[in-house]
């Protein structure tokens, strides 16, 4: 043993406790998290399964080989109906099963004379408009097929006689095909004859929940805003609110720092925004509605951004930090005859990236997840942001399912995760600068 190293009794059971209580925090942190990525990759009946289920059903793609031969020959678009009888309306009787894809072949004496395909995001967003019932007749096609091709839902490819001899499927008996091979055993909604259905497992459509969302969201939205408009909303407010935090915040502690030479009149302004921290956000709600209101810019991105756009926490931190800075490099530039700016410019932001980057991260955090000004202030959905519509689509019904909402929620969160992993580094040192301890 080293003699000097000394080690006090209970030293080590201390360390296990404290860090098997940390681990034990961040495991159930992660939790929720989890379970939110889990289900953003489920089906709608998974989620409401119980027990809970933590892992996705794999989807699974179905082919369907019907025959017409001995049948009299039609026109594409009599087979064309067939065929979105034979997609849409099984499919529909069978909505609880995880489906990602159904392929329709459609074959006479032999030979291929169509196919018809519709993807999982193709029926989730349809499904309201074309089968929002299981009450199904022969003439309801007539009227959907229009709809299904204006919204380009399934897709039709018509060979005639020009097909080629096609093989026969493979008859699976799993679970989703001996649905769709009753509901056409007990209908007669197809013409064709039902020879064979395949069954496949389809990894990638666990995805069809963030394929289909800025979809459903556009037809669900009253002005035909996607989930991707309020997500540049809220980009374009977040970066405006760290421009304008950088700029005027920056400025000011410079200001404070090297400008201001009267020790009394610096401390009365730093304890002034400092003071400002002391003032309750929702104190300021109606103020700054009649202000934006005066300025008549309530409902647009302006009334947004304007309120971020210098906190006395961010002057007092670039203080801070410039504080640290050595000043025989701010006399030699103004002996050099460089302007207060071109000092500013040129050569205290470049000795102060991690200041900046901290200040970005304090601002992106609040400023992205802000839910109460936003909703007062922007009345209509064109000028949402990702907090506002969140809130909004989990009550548009059955137009978005629960694996919607959690896909939002995750792309939602994505940002906040690039910008942690990114900017941690730069964080630690920062701060580190400021001079304020945690």
């Amino acid at each position: 043993m080293n003699p000097n190293t000394i080690k006090e009794k209970g030293q080590g059971s201390i360390k296990i406790i404290a860090y098997s209580i940390t681990y034990l925090f961040i495991f159930l942190s992660l939790i929720p998290l989890v379970w939110m990525i889990s289900s953003s990759l489920k089906d709608a009946s998974s989620i409401q399964a119980y027990p809970p289920k933590w892992l996705p059903t794999i989807p699974h793609a179905i082919q369907v080989q019907i025959d017409y031969t001995g049948q009299e020959s039609k026109d594409a678009e009599f087979y064309e109906k067939d065929a979105m009888k034979a997609t849409w309306y099984p499919w529909a009787s069978n909505i609880r099963d995880s489906i990602g894809e159904v392929v329709i072949r459609g074959m006479k004496d032999g030979k291929l004379i169509y196919t018809a395909k519709t993807s999982g995001p193709s029926f989730l967003y349809g499904r309201t408009l074309v089968v929002p019932t299981t009450l199904f007749n022969d003439n309801l096609m007539n009227v959907k097929l229009p709809v299904i091709q204006a919204n380009k839902l399934s897709t039709f490819q018509w060979f005639g006689d020009h097909g080629e001899i096609a093989n026969e499927l493979e008859n699976s008996k799993e679970l989703i095909s001996t649905h769709f091979r009753d509901f056409y055993a007990t209908s007669k909604y197809v013409s064709g004859k039902v020879q064979s259905i395949e069954e496949k497992p389809r990894f990638w459509s666990i995805f069809d929940s963030y394929l289909i969302l800025d979809k459903v969201t556009k037809a669900a939205s009253s002005n035909g805003s996607g989930f991707t408009h309020y997500f540049l909303n809220s980009v374009i407010v977040t970066l405006g609110s760290i421009v304008s935090q950088l700029l005027f915040g920056g400025l000011a502690g410079y200001a404070l720092s090297f400008l201001i030479h009267n020790k009394k009149l610096n401390l009365v302004l730093v304890m002034f925004f400092l003071a400002t921290l002391m003032i309750p956000d929702i104190a300021l709600l109606i103020p700054l509605y009649l202000t934006m209101t005066q300025l008549n810019l309530i409902d647009t991105l302006w009334a947004i951004i304007l309120p971020h756009t210098a906190w006395g926490i961010v002057i007092f931190l670039f203080k801070g930090f410039f504080d640290q800075l050595p000043r025989e490099l701010i006399q030699a530039a103004r002996v050099d005859g460089a302007s207060e700016f071109r000092t500013f410019y040129q050569i205290v932001i470049p000795m102060s990236i991690p200041i900046f980057t901290v200040v970005s991260v304090l601002t992106f955090l609040p400023v992205w997840n802000e839910f109460l000004w936003p909703l007062v202030v922007a009345k209509s959905p064109a000028n949402w942001t990702i907090t506002v519509a969140l809130n909004n689509l989990q009550y548009q019904g059955g137009s978005i399912s629960e694996n919607m909402l959690m896909a939002s929620g995750v792309i939602s969160m994505i940002p906040l995760l690039i910008v942690f992993i990114t900017c941690q580094k730069f964080i630690e040192k920062g701060v580190a600068f400021t001079g304020v301890k945690g």
